[in-house]
């Protein structure tokens, strides 16, 4: 009942916190199957969220056990279909015998055909590249055609890309990859238990690795993430739909680090010199690289669209900032890392906004005031145009300060950034 509730409501919330999600090859997740959803682990609990959200099927997955120490919470994350499993750091060896009733409810949610989702490499970390996966993945379906003859368990690999995973307002790419069928390993797991696992494993790994943007050496991730930059400011971006089916630029982002990995020392560092070069006069000059590109946006017809939304924006920052500011001082005062911010950030603020939301409505109705029952039933709505009309200005504003140039800057600093390009295609046709 509590899941029902709020999976729309956490829907609305990432919706408002990501600018784009793409979510490509939802439709070849398998039907009437057991499925263990299979998923990297860049940030604490916005992957698990977006796929409860987003994928059609009721999703219980595991979470760290520490997190059920309060006899509150534990009911609460488990009407939320959260199942622990501990770690020895979460209370020793005596908290890891708990694991074995976790392995049974994984097991009756599969013998039930219901999907759980298993963060394949264990502990979090933000980084674009895929860390080891744990074997728990694997033990978990052998476990399920132990306990009760499934064979037909499904394993989906899900890869999930962040551009900035702590950042409000940025875009998450996830990509559903080919299931592994757990039948294809039987014949091994009877003979040799151990060596099937290692070897399911292995494939997971390496399905997953197929769908997440990998970043070889921490050394090119500079570079990286300004090629991935040059590459987004030349797209035309449309505000809706917020959720795409489309993995066109997840396969880009992909294939341009994929370019970085396999480069020579010495092409990448004439690369890294040009590249760098060229974002440094933007920095000098306190410009974007989007700006300059798209100086349109600073046009006398967005001017004006400012100008006329101007007070309607005014009125959805004073009738919705209170909660933001709550939770904007929640995740100030933890000073969480980049792994737990936009998570933490996600969490606050649908329970501060849905407690604020609920006793104004309860007050606009004890008032017995159509009027203002109507004005806050529609307060979400004036928080999305303000938050919107912001992210306007901020484009606006860029452009207007490379329209403000001197018209030679400006064809200098384009010339420099079609040279940038040019370098970028002749070392991808090497």
């Amino acid at each position: 009942m509590l899941y029902r509730f709020v999976r729309p409501l956490a829907a609305v919330t990432l919706k408002m916190h990501f600018r784009k999600i793409y979510f490509s090859n939802i439709e070849d997740i398998p039907e009437g199957y057991p499925i263990i959803f299979a998923v990297n682990h860049p940030t604490a609990f916005i992957e698990p969220s977006i796929l409860a959200c987003f994928q059609p099927h009721p999703l219980h997955f595991l979470v760290r056990g520490d997190f059920f120490r309060n006899s509150f919470f534990r009911g609460f994350l488990e009407r939320l279909h959260m199942i622990p499993i501990y770690r020895l750091k979460d209370g020793g060896y005596s908290k890891l015998k708990n694991n074995y009733v976790t392995m049974e409810r994984c097991f009756e949610a599969l013998r039930k055909h219901k999907a759980i989702m298993i963060l394949a490499e264990g502990g979090c970390e933000h980084e674009k590249r895929v860390r080891p996966i744990r074997k728990g993945t694997a033990r978990i379906a052998f476990g399920a055609f132990e306990k009760y003859q499934l064979k037909d368990i499904r394993i989906v690999p899900i890869g999930v890309n962040y551009t900035f995973a702590d950042r409000v307002r940025s875009d998450v790419m996830m990509e559903v990859g080919d299931p592994i069928l757990l039948e294809d390993y039987l014949d091994l797991y009877e003979k040799e238990p151990l060596k099937a696992i290692r070897e399911l494993t292995a494939e997971i790994g390496v399905q997953l690795a197929k769908k997440v943007i990998i970043i070889d050496r921490r050394e090119d991730e500079e570079l990286v993430e300004y090629l991935f930059e040059l590459n987004r400011n030349n797209q035309v971006f449309s505000i809706m739909p917020i959720l795409e089916k489309n993995a066109g630029q997840l396969h880009v982002e992909k294939a341009l680090a994929e370019g970085v990995n396999r480069m020579e020392e010495e092409p990448k560092e004439e690369l890294k010199s040009a590249t760098f070069d060229y974002f440094a006069q933007l920095k000098k000059l306190n410009l974007t690289d989007f700006a300059l590109v798209q100086p349109q946006h600073g046009g006398f017809n967005n001017t004006l669209t400012l100008l006329v939304g101007f007070i309607p924006f005014v009125f959805g920052v004073l009738t919705n900032g209170l909660p933001v500011l709550l939770s904007k001082s929640i995740v100030d005062v933890f000073a969480l890392t980049v792994e737990f911010k936009h998570s933490v950030k996600v969490a606050t603020d649908l329970g501060f906004y849905l407690l604020y939301f609920i006793i104004l409505l309860i007050l606009s109705i004890y008032w017995k005031s159509i009027f203002w029952t109507t004005i806050v039933l529609l307060l979400p709505l004036w928080g999305y145009f303000a938050l919107l009309y912001f992210e306007f200005f901020q484009r606006w504003r860029q452009s207007r300060k490379v329209n403000q140039l001197p018209l030679a800057t400006q064809n200098s600093l384009r010339g420099e950034r079609e040279k940038l390009l040019n370098l970028i295609r002749s070392k991808k046709a090497e």
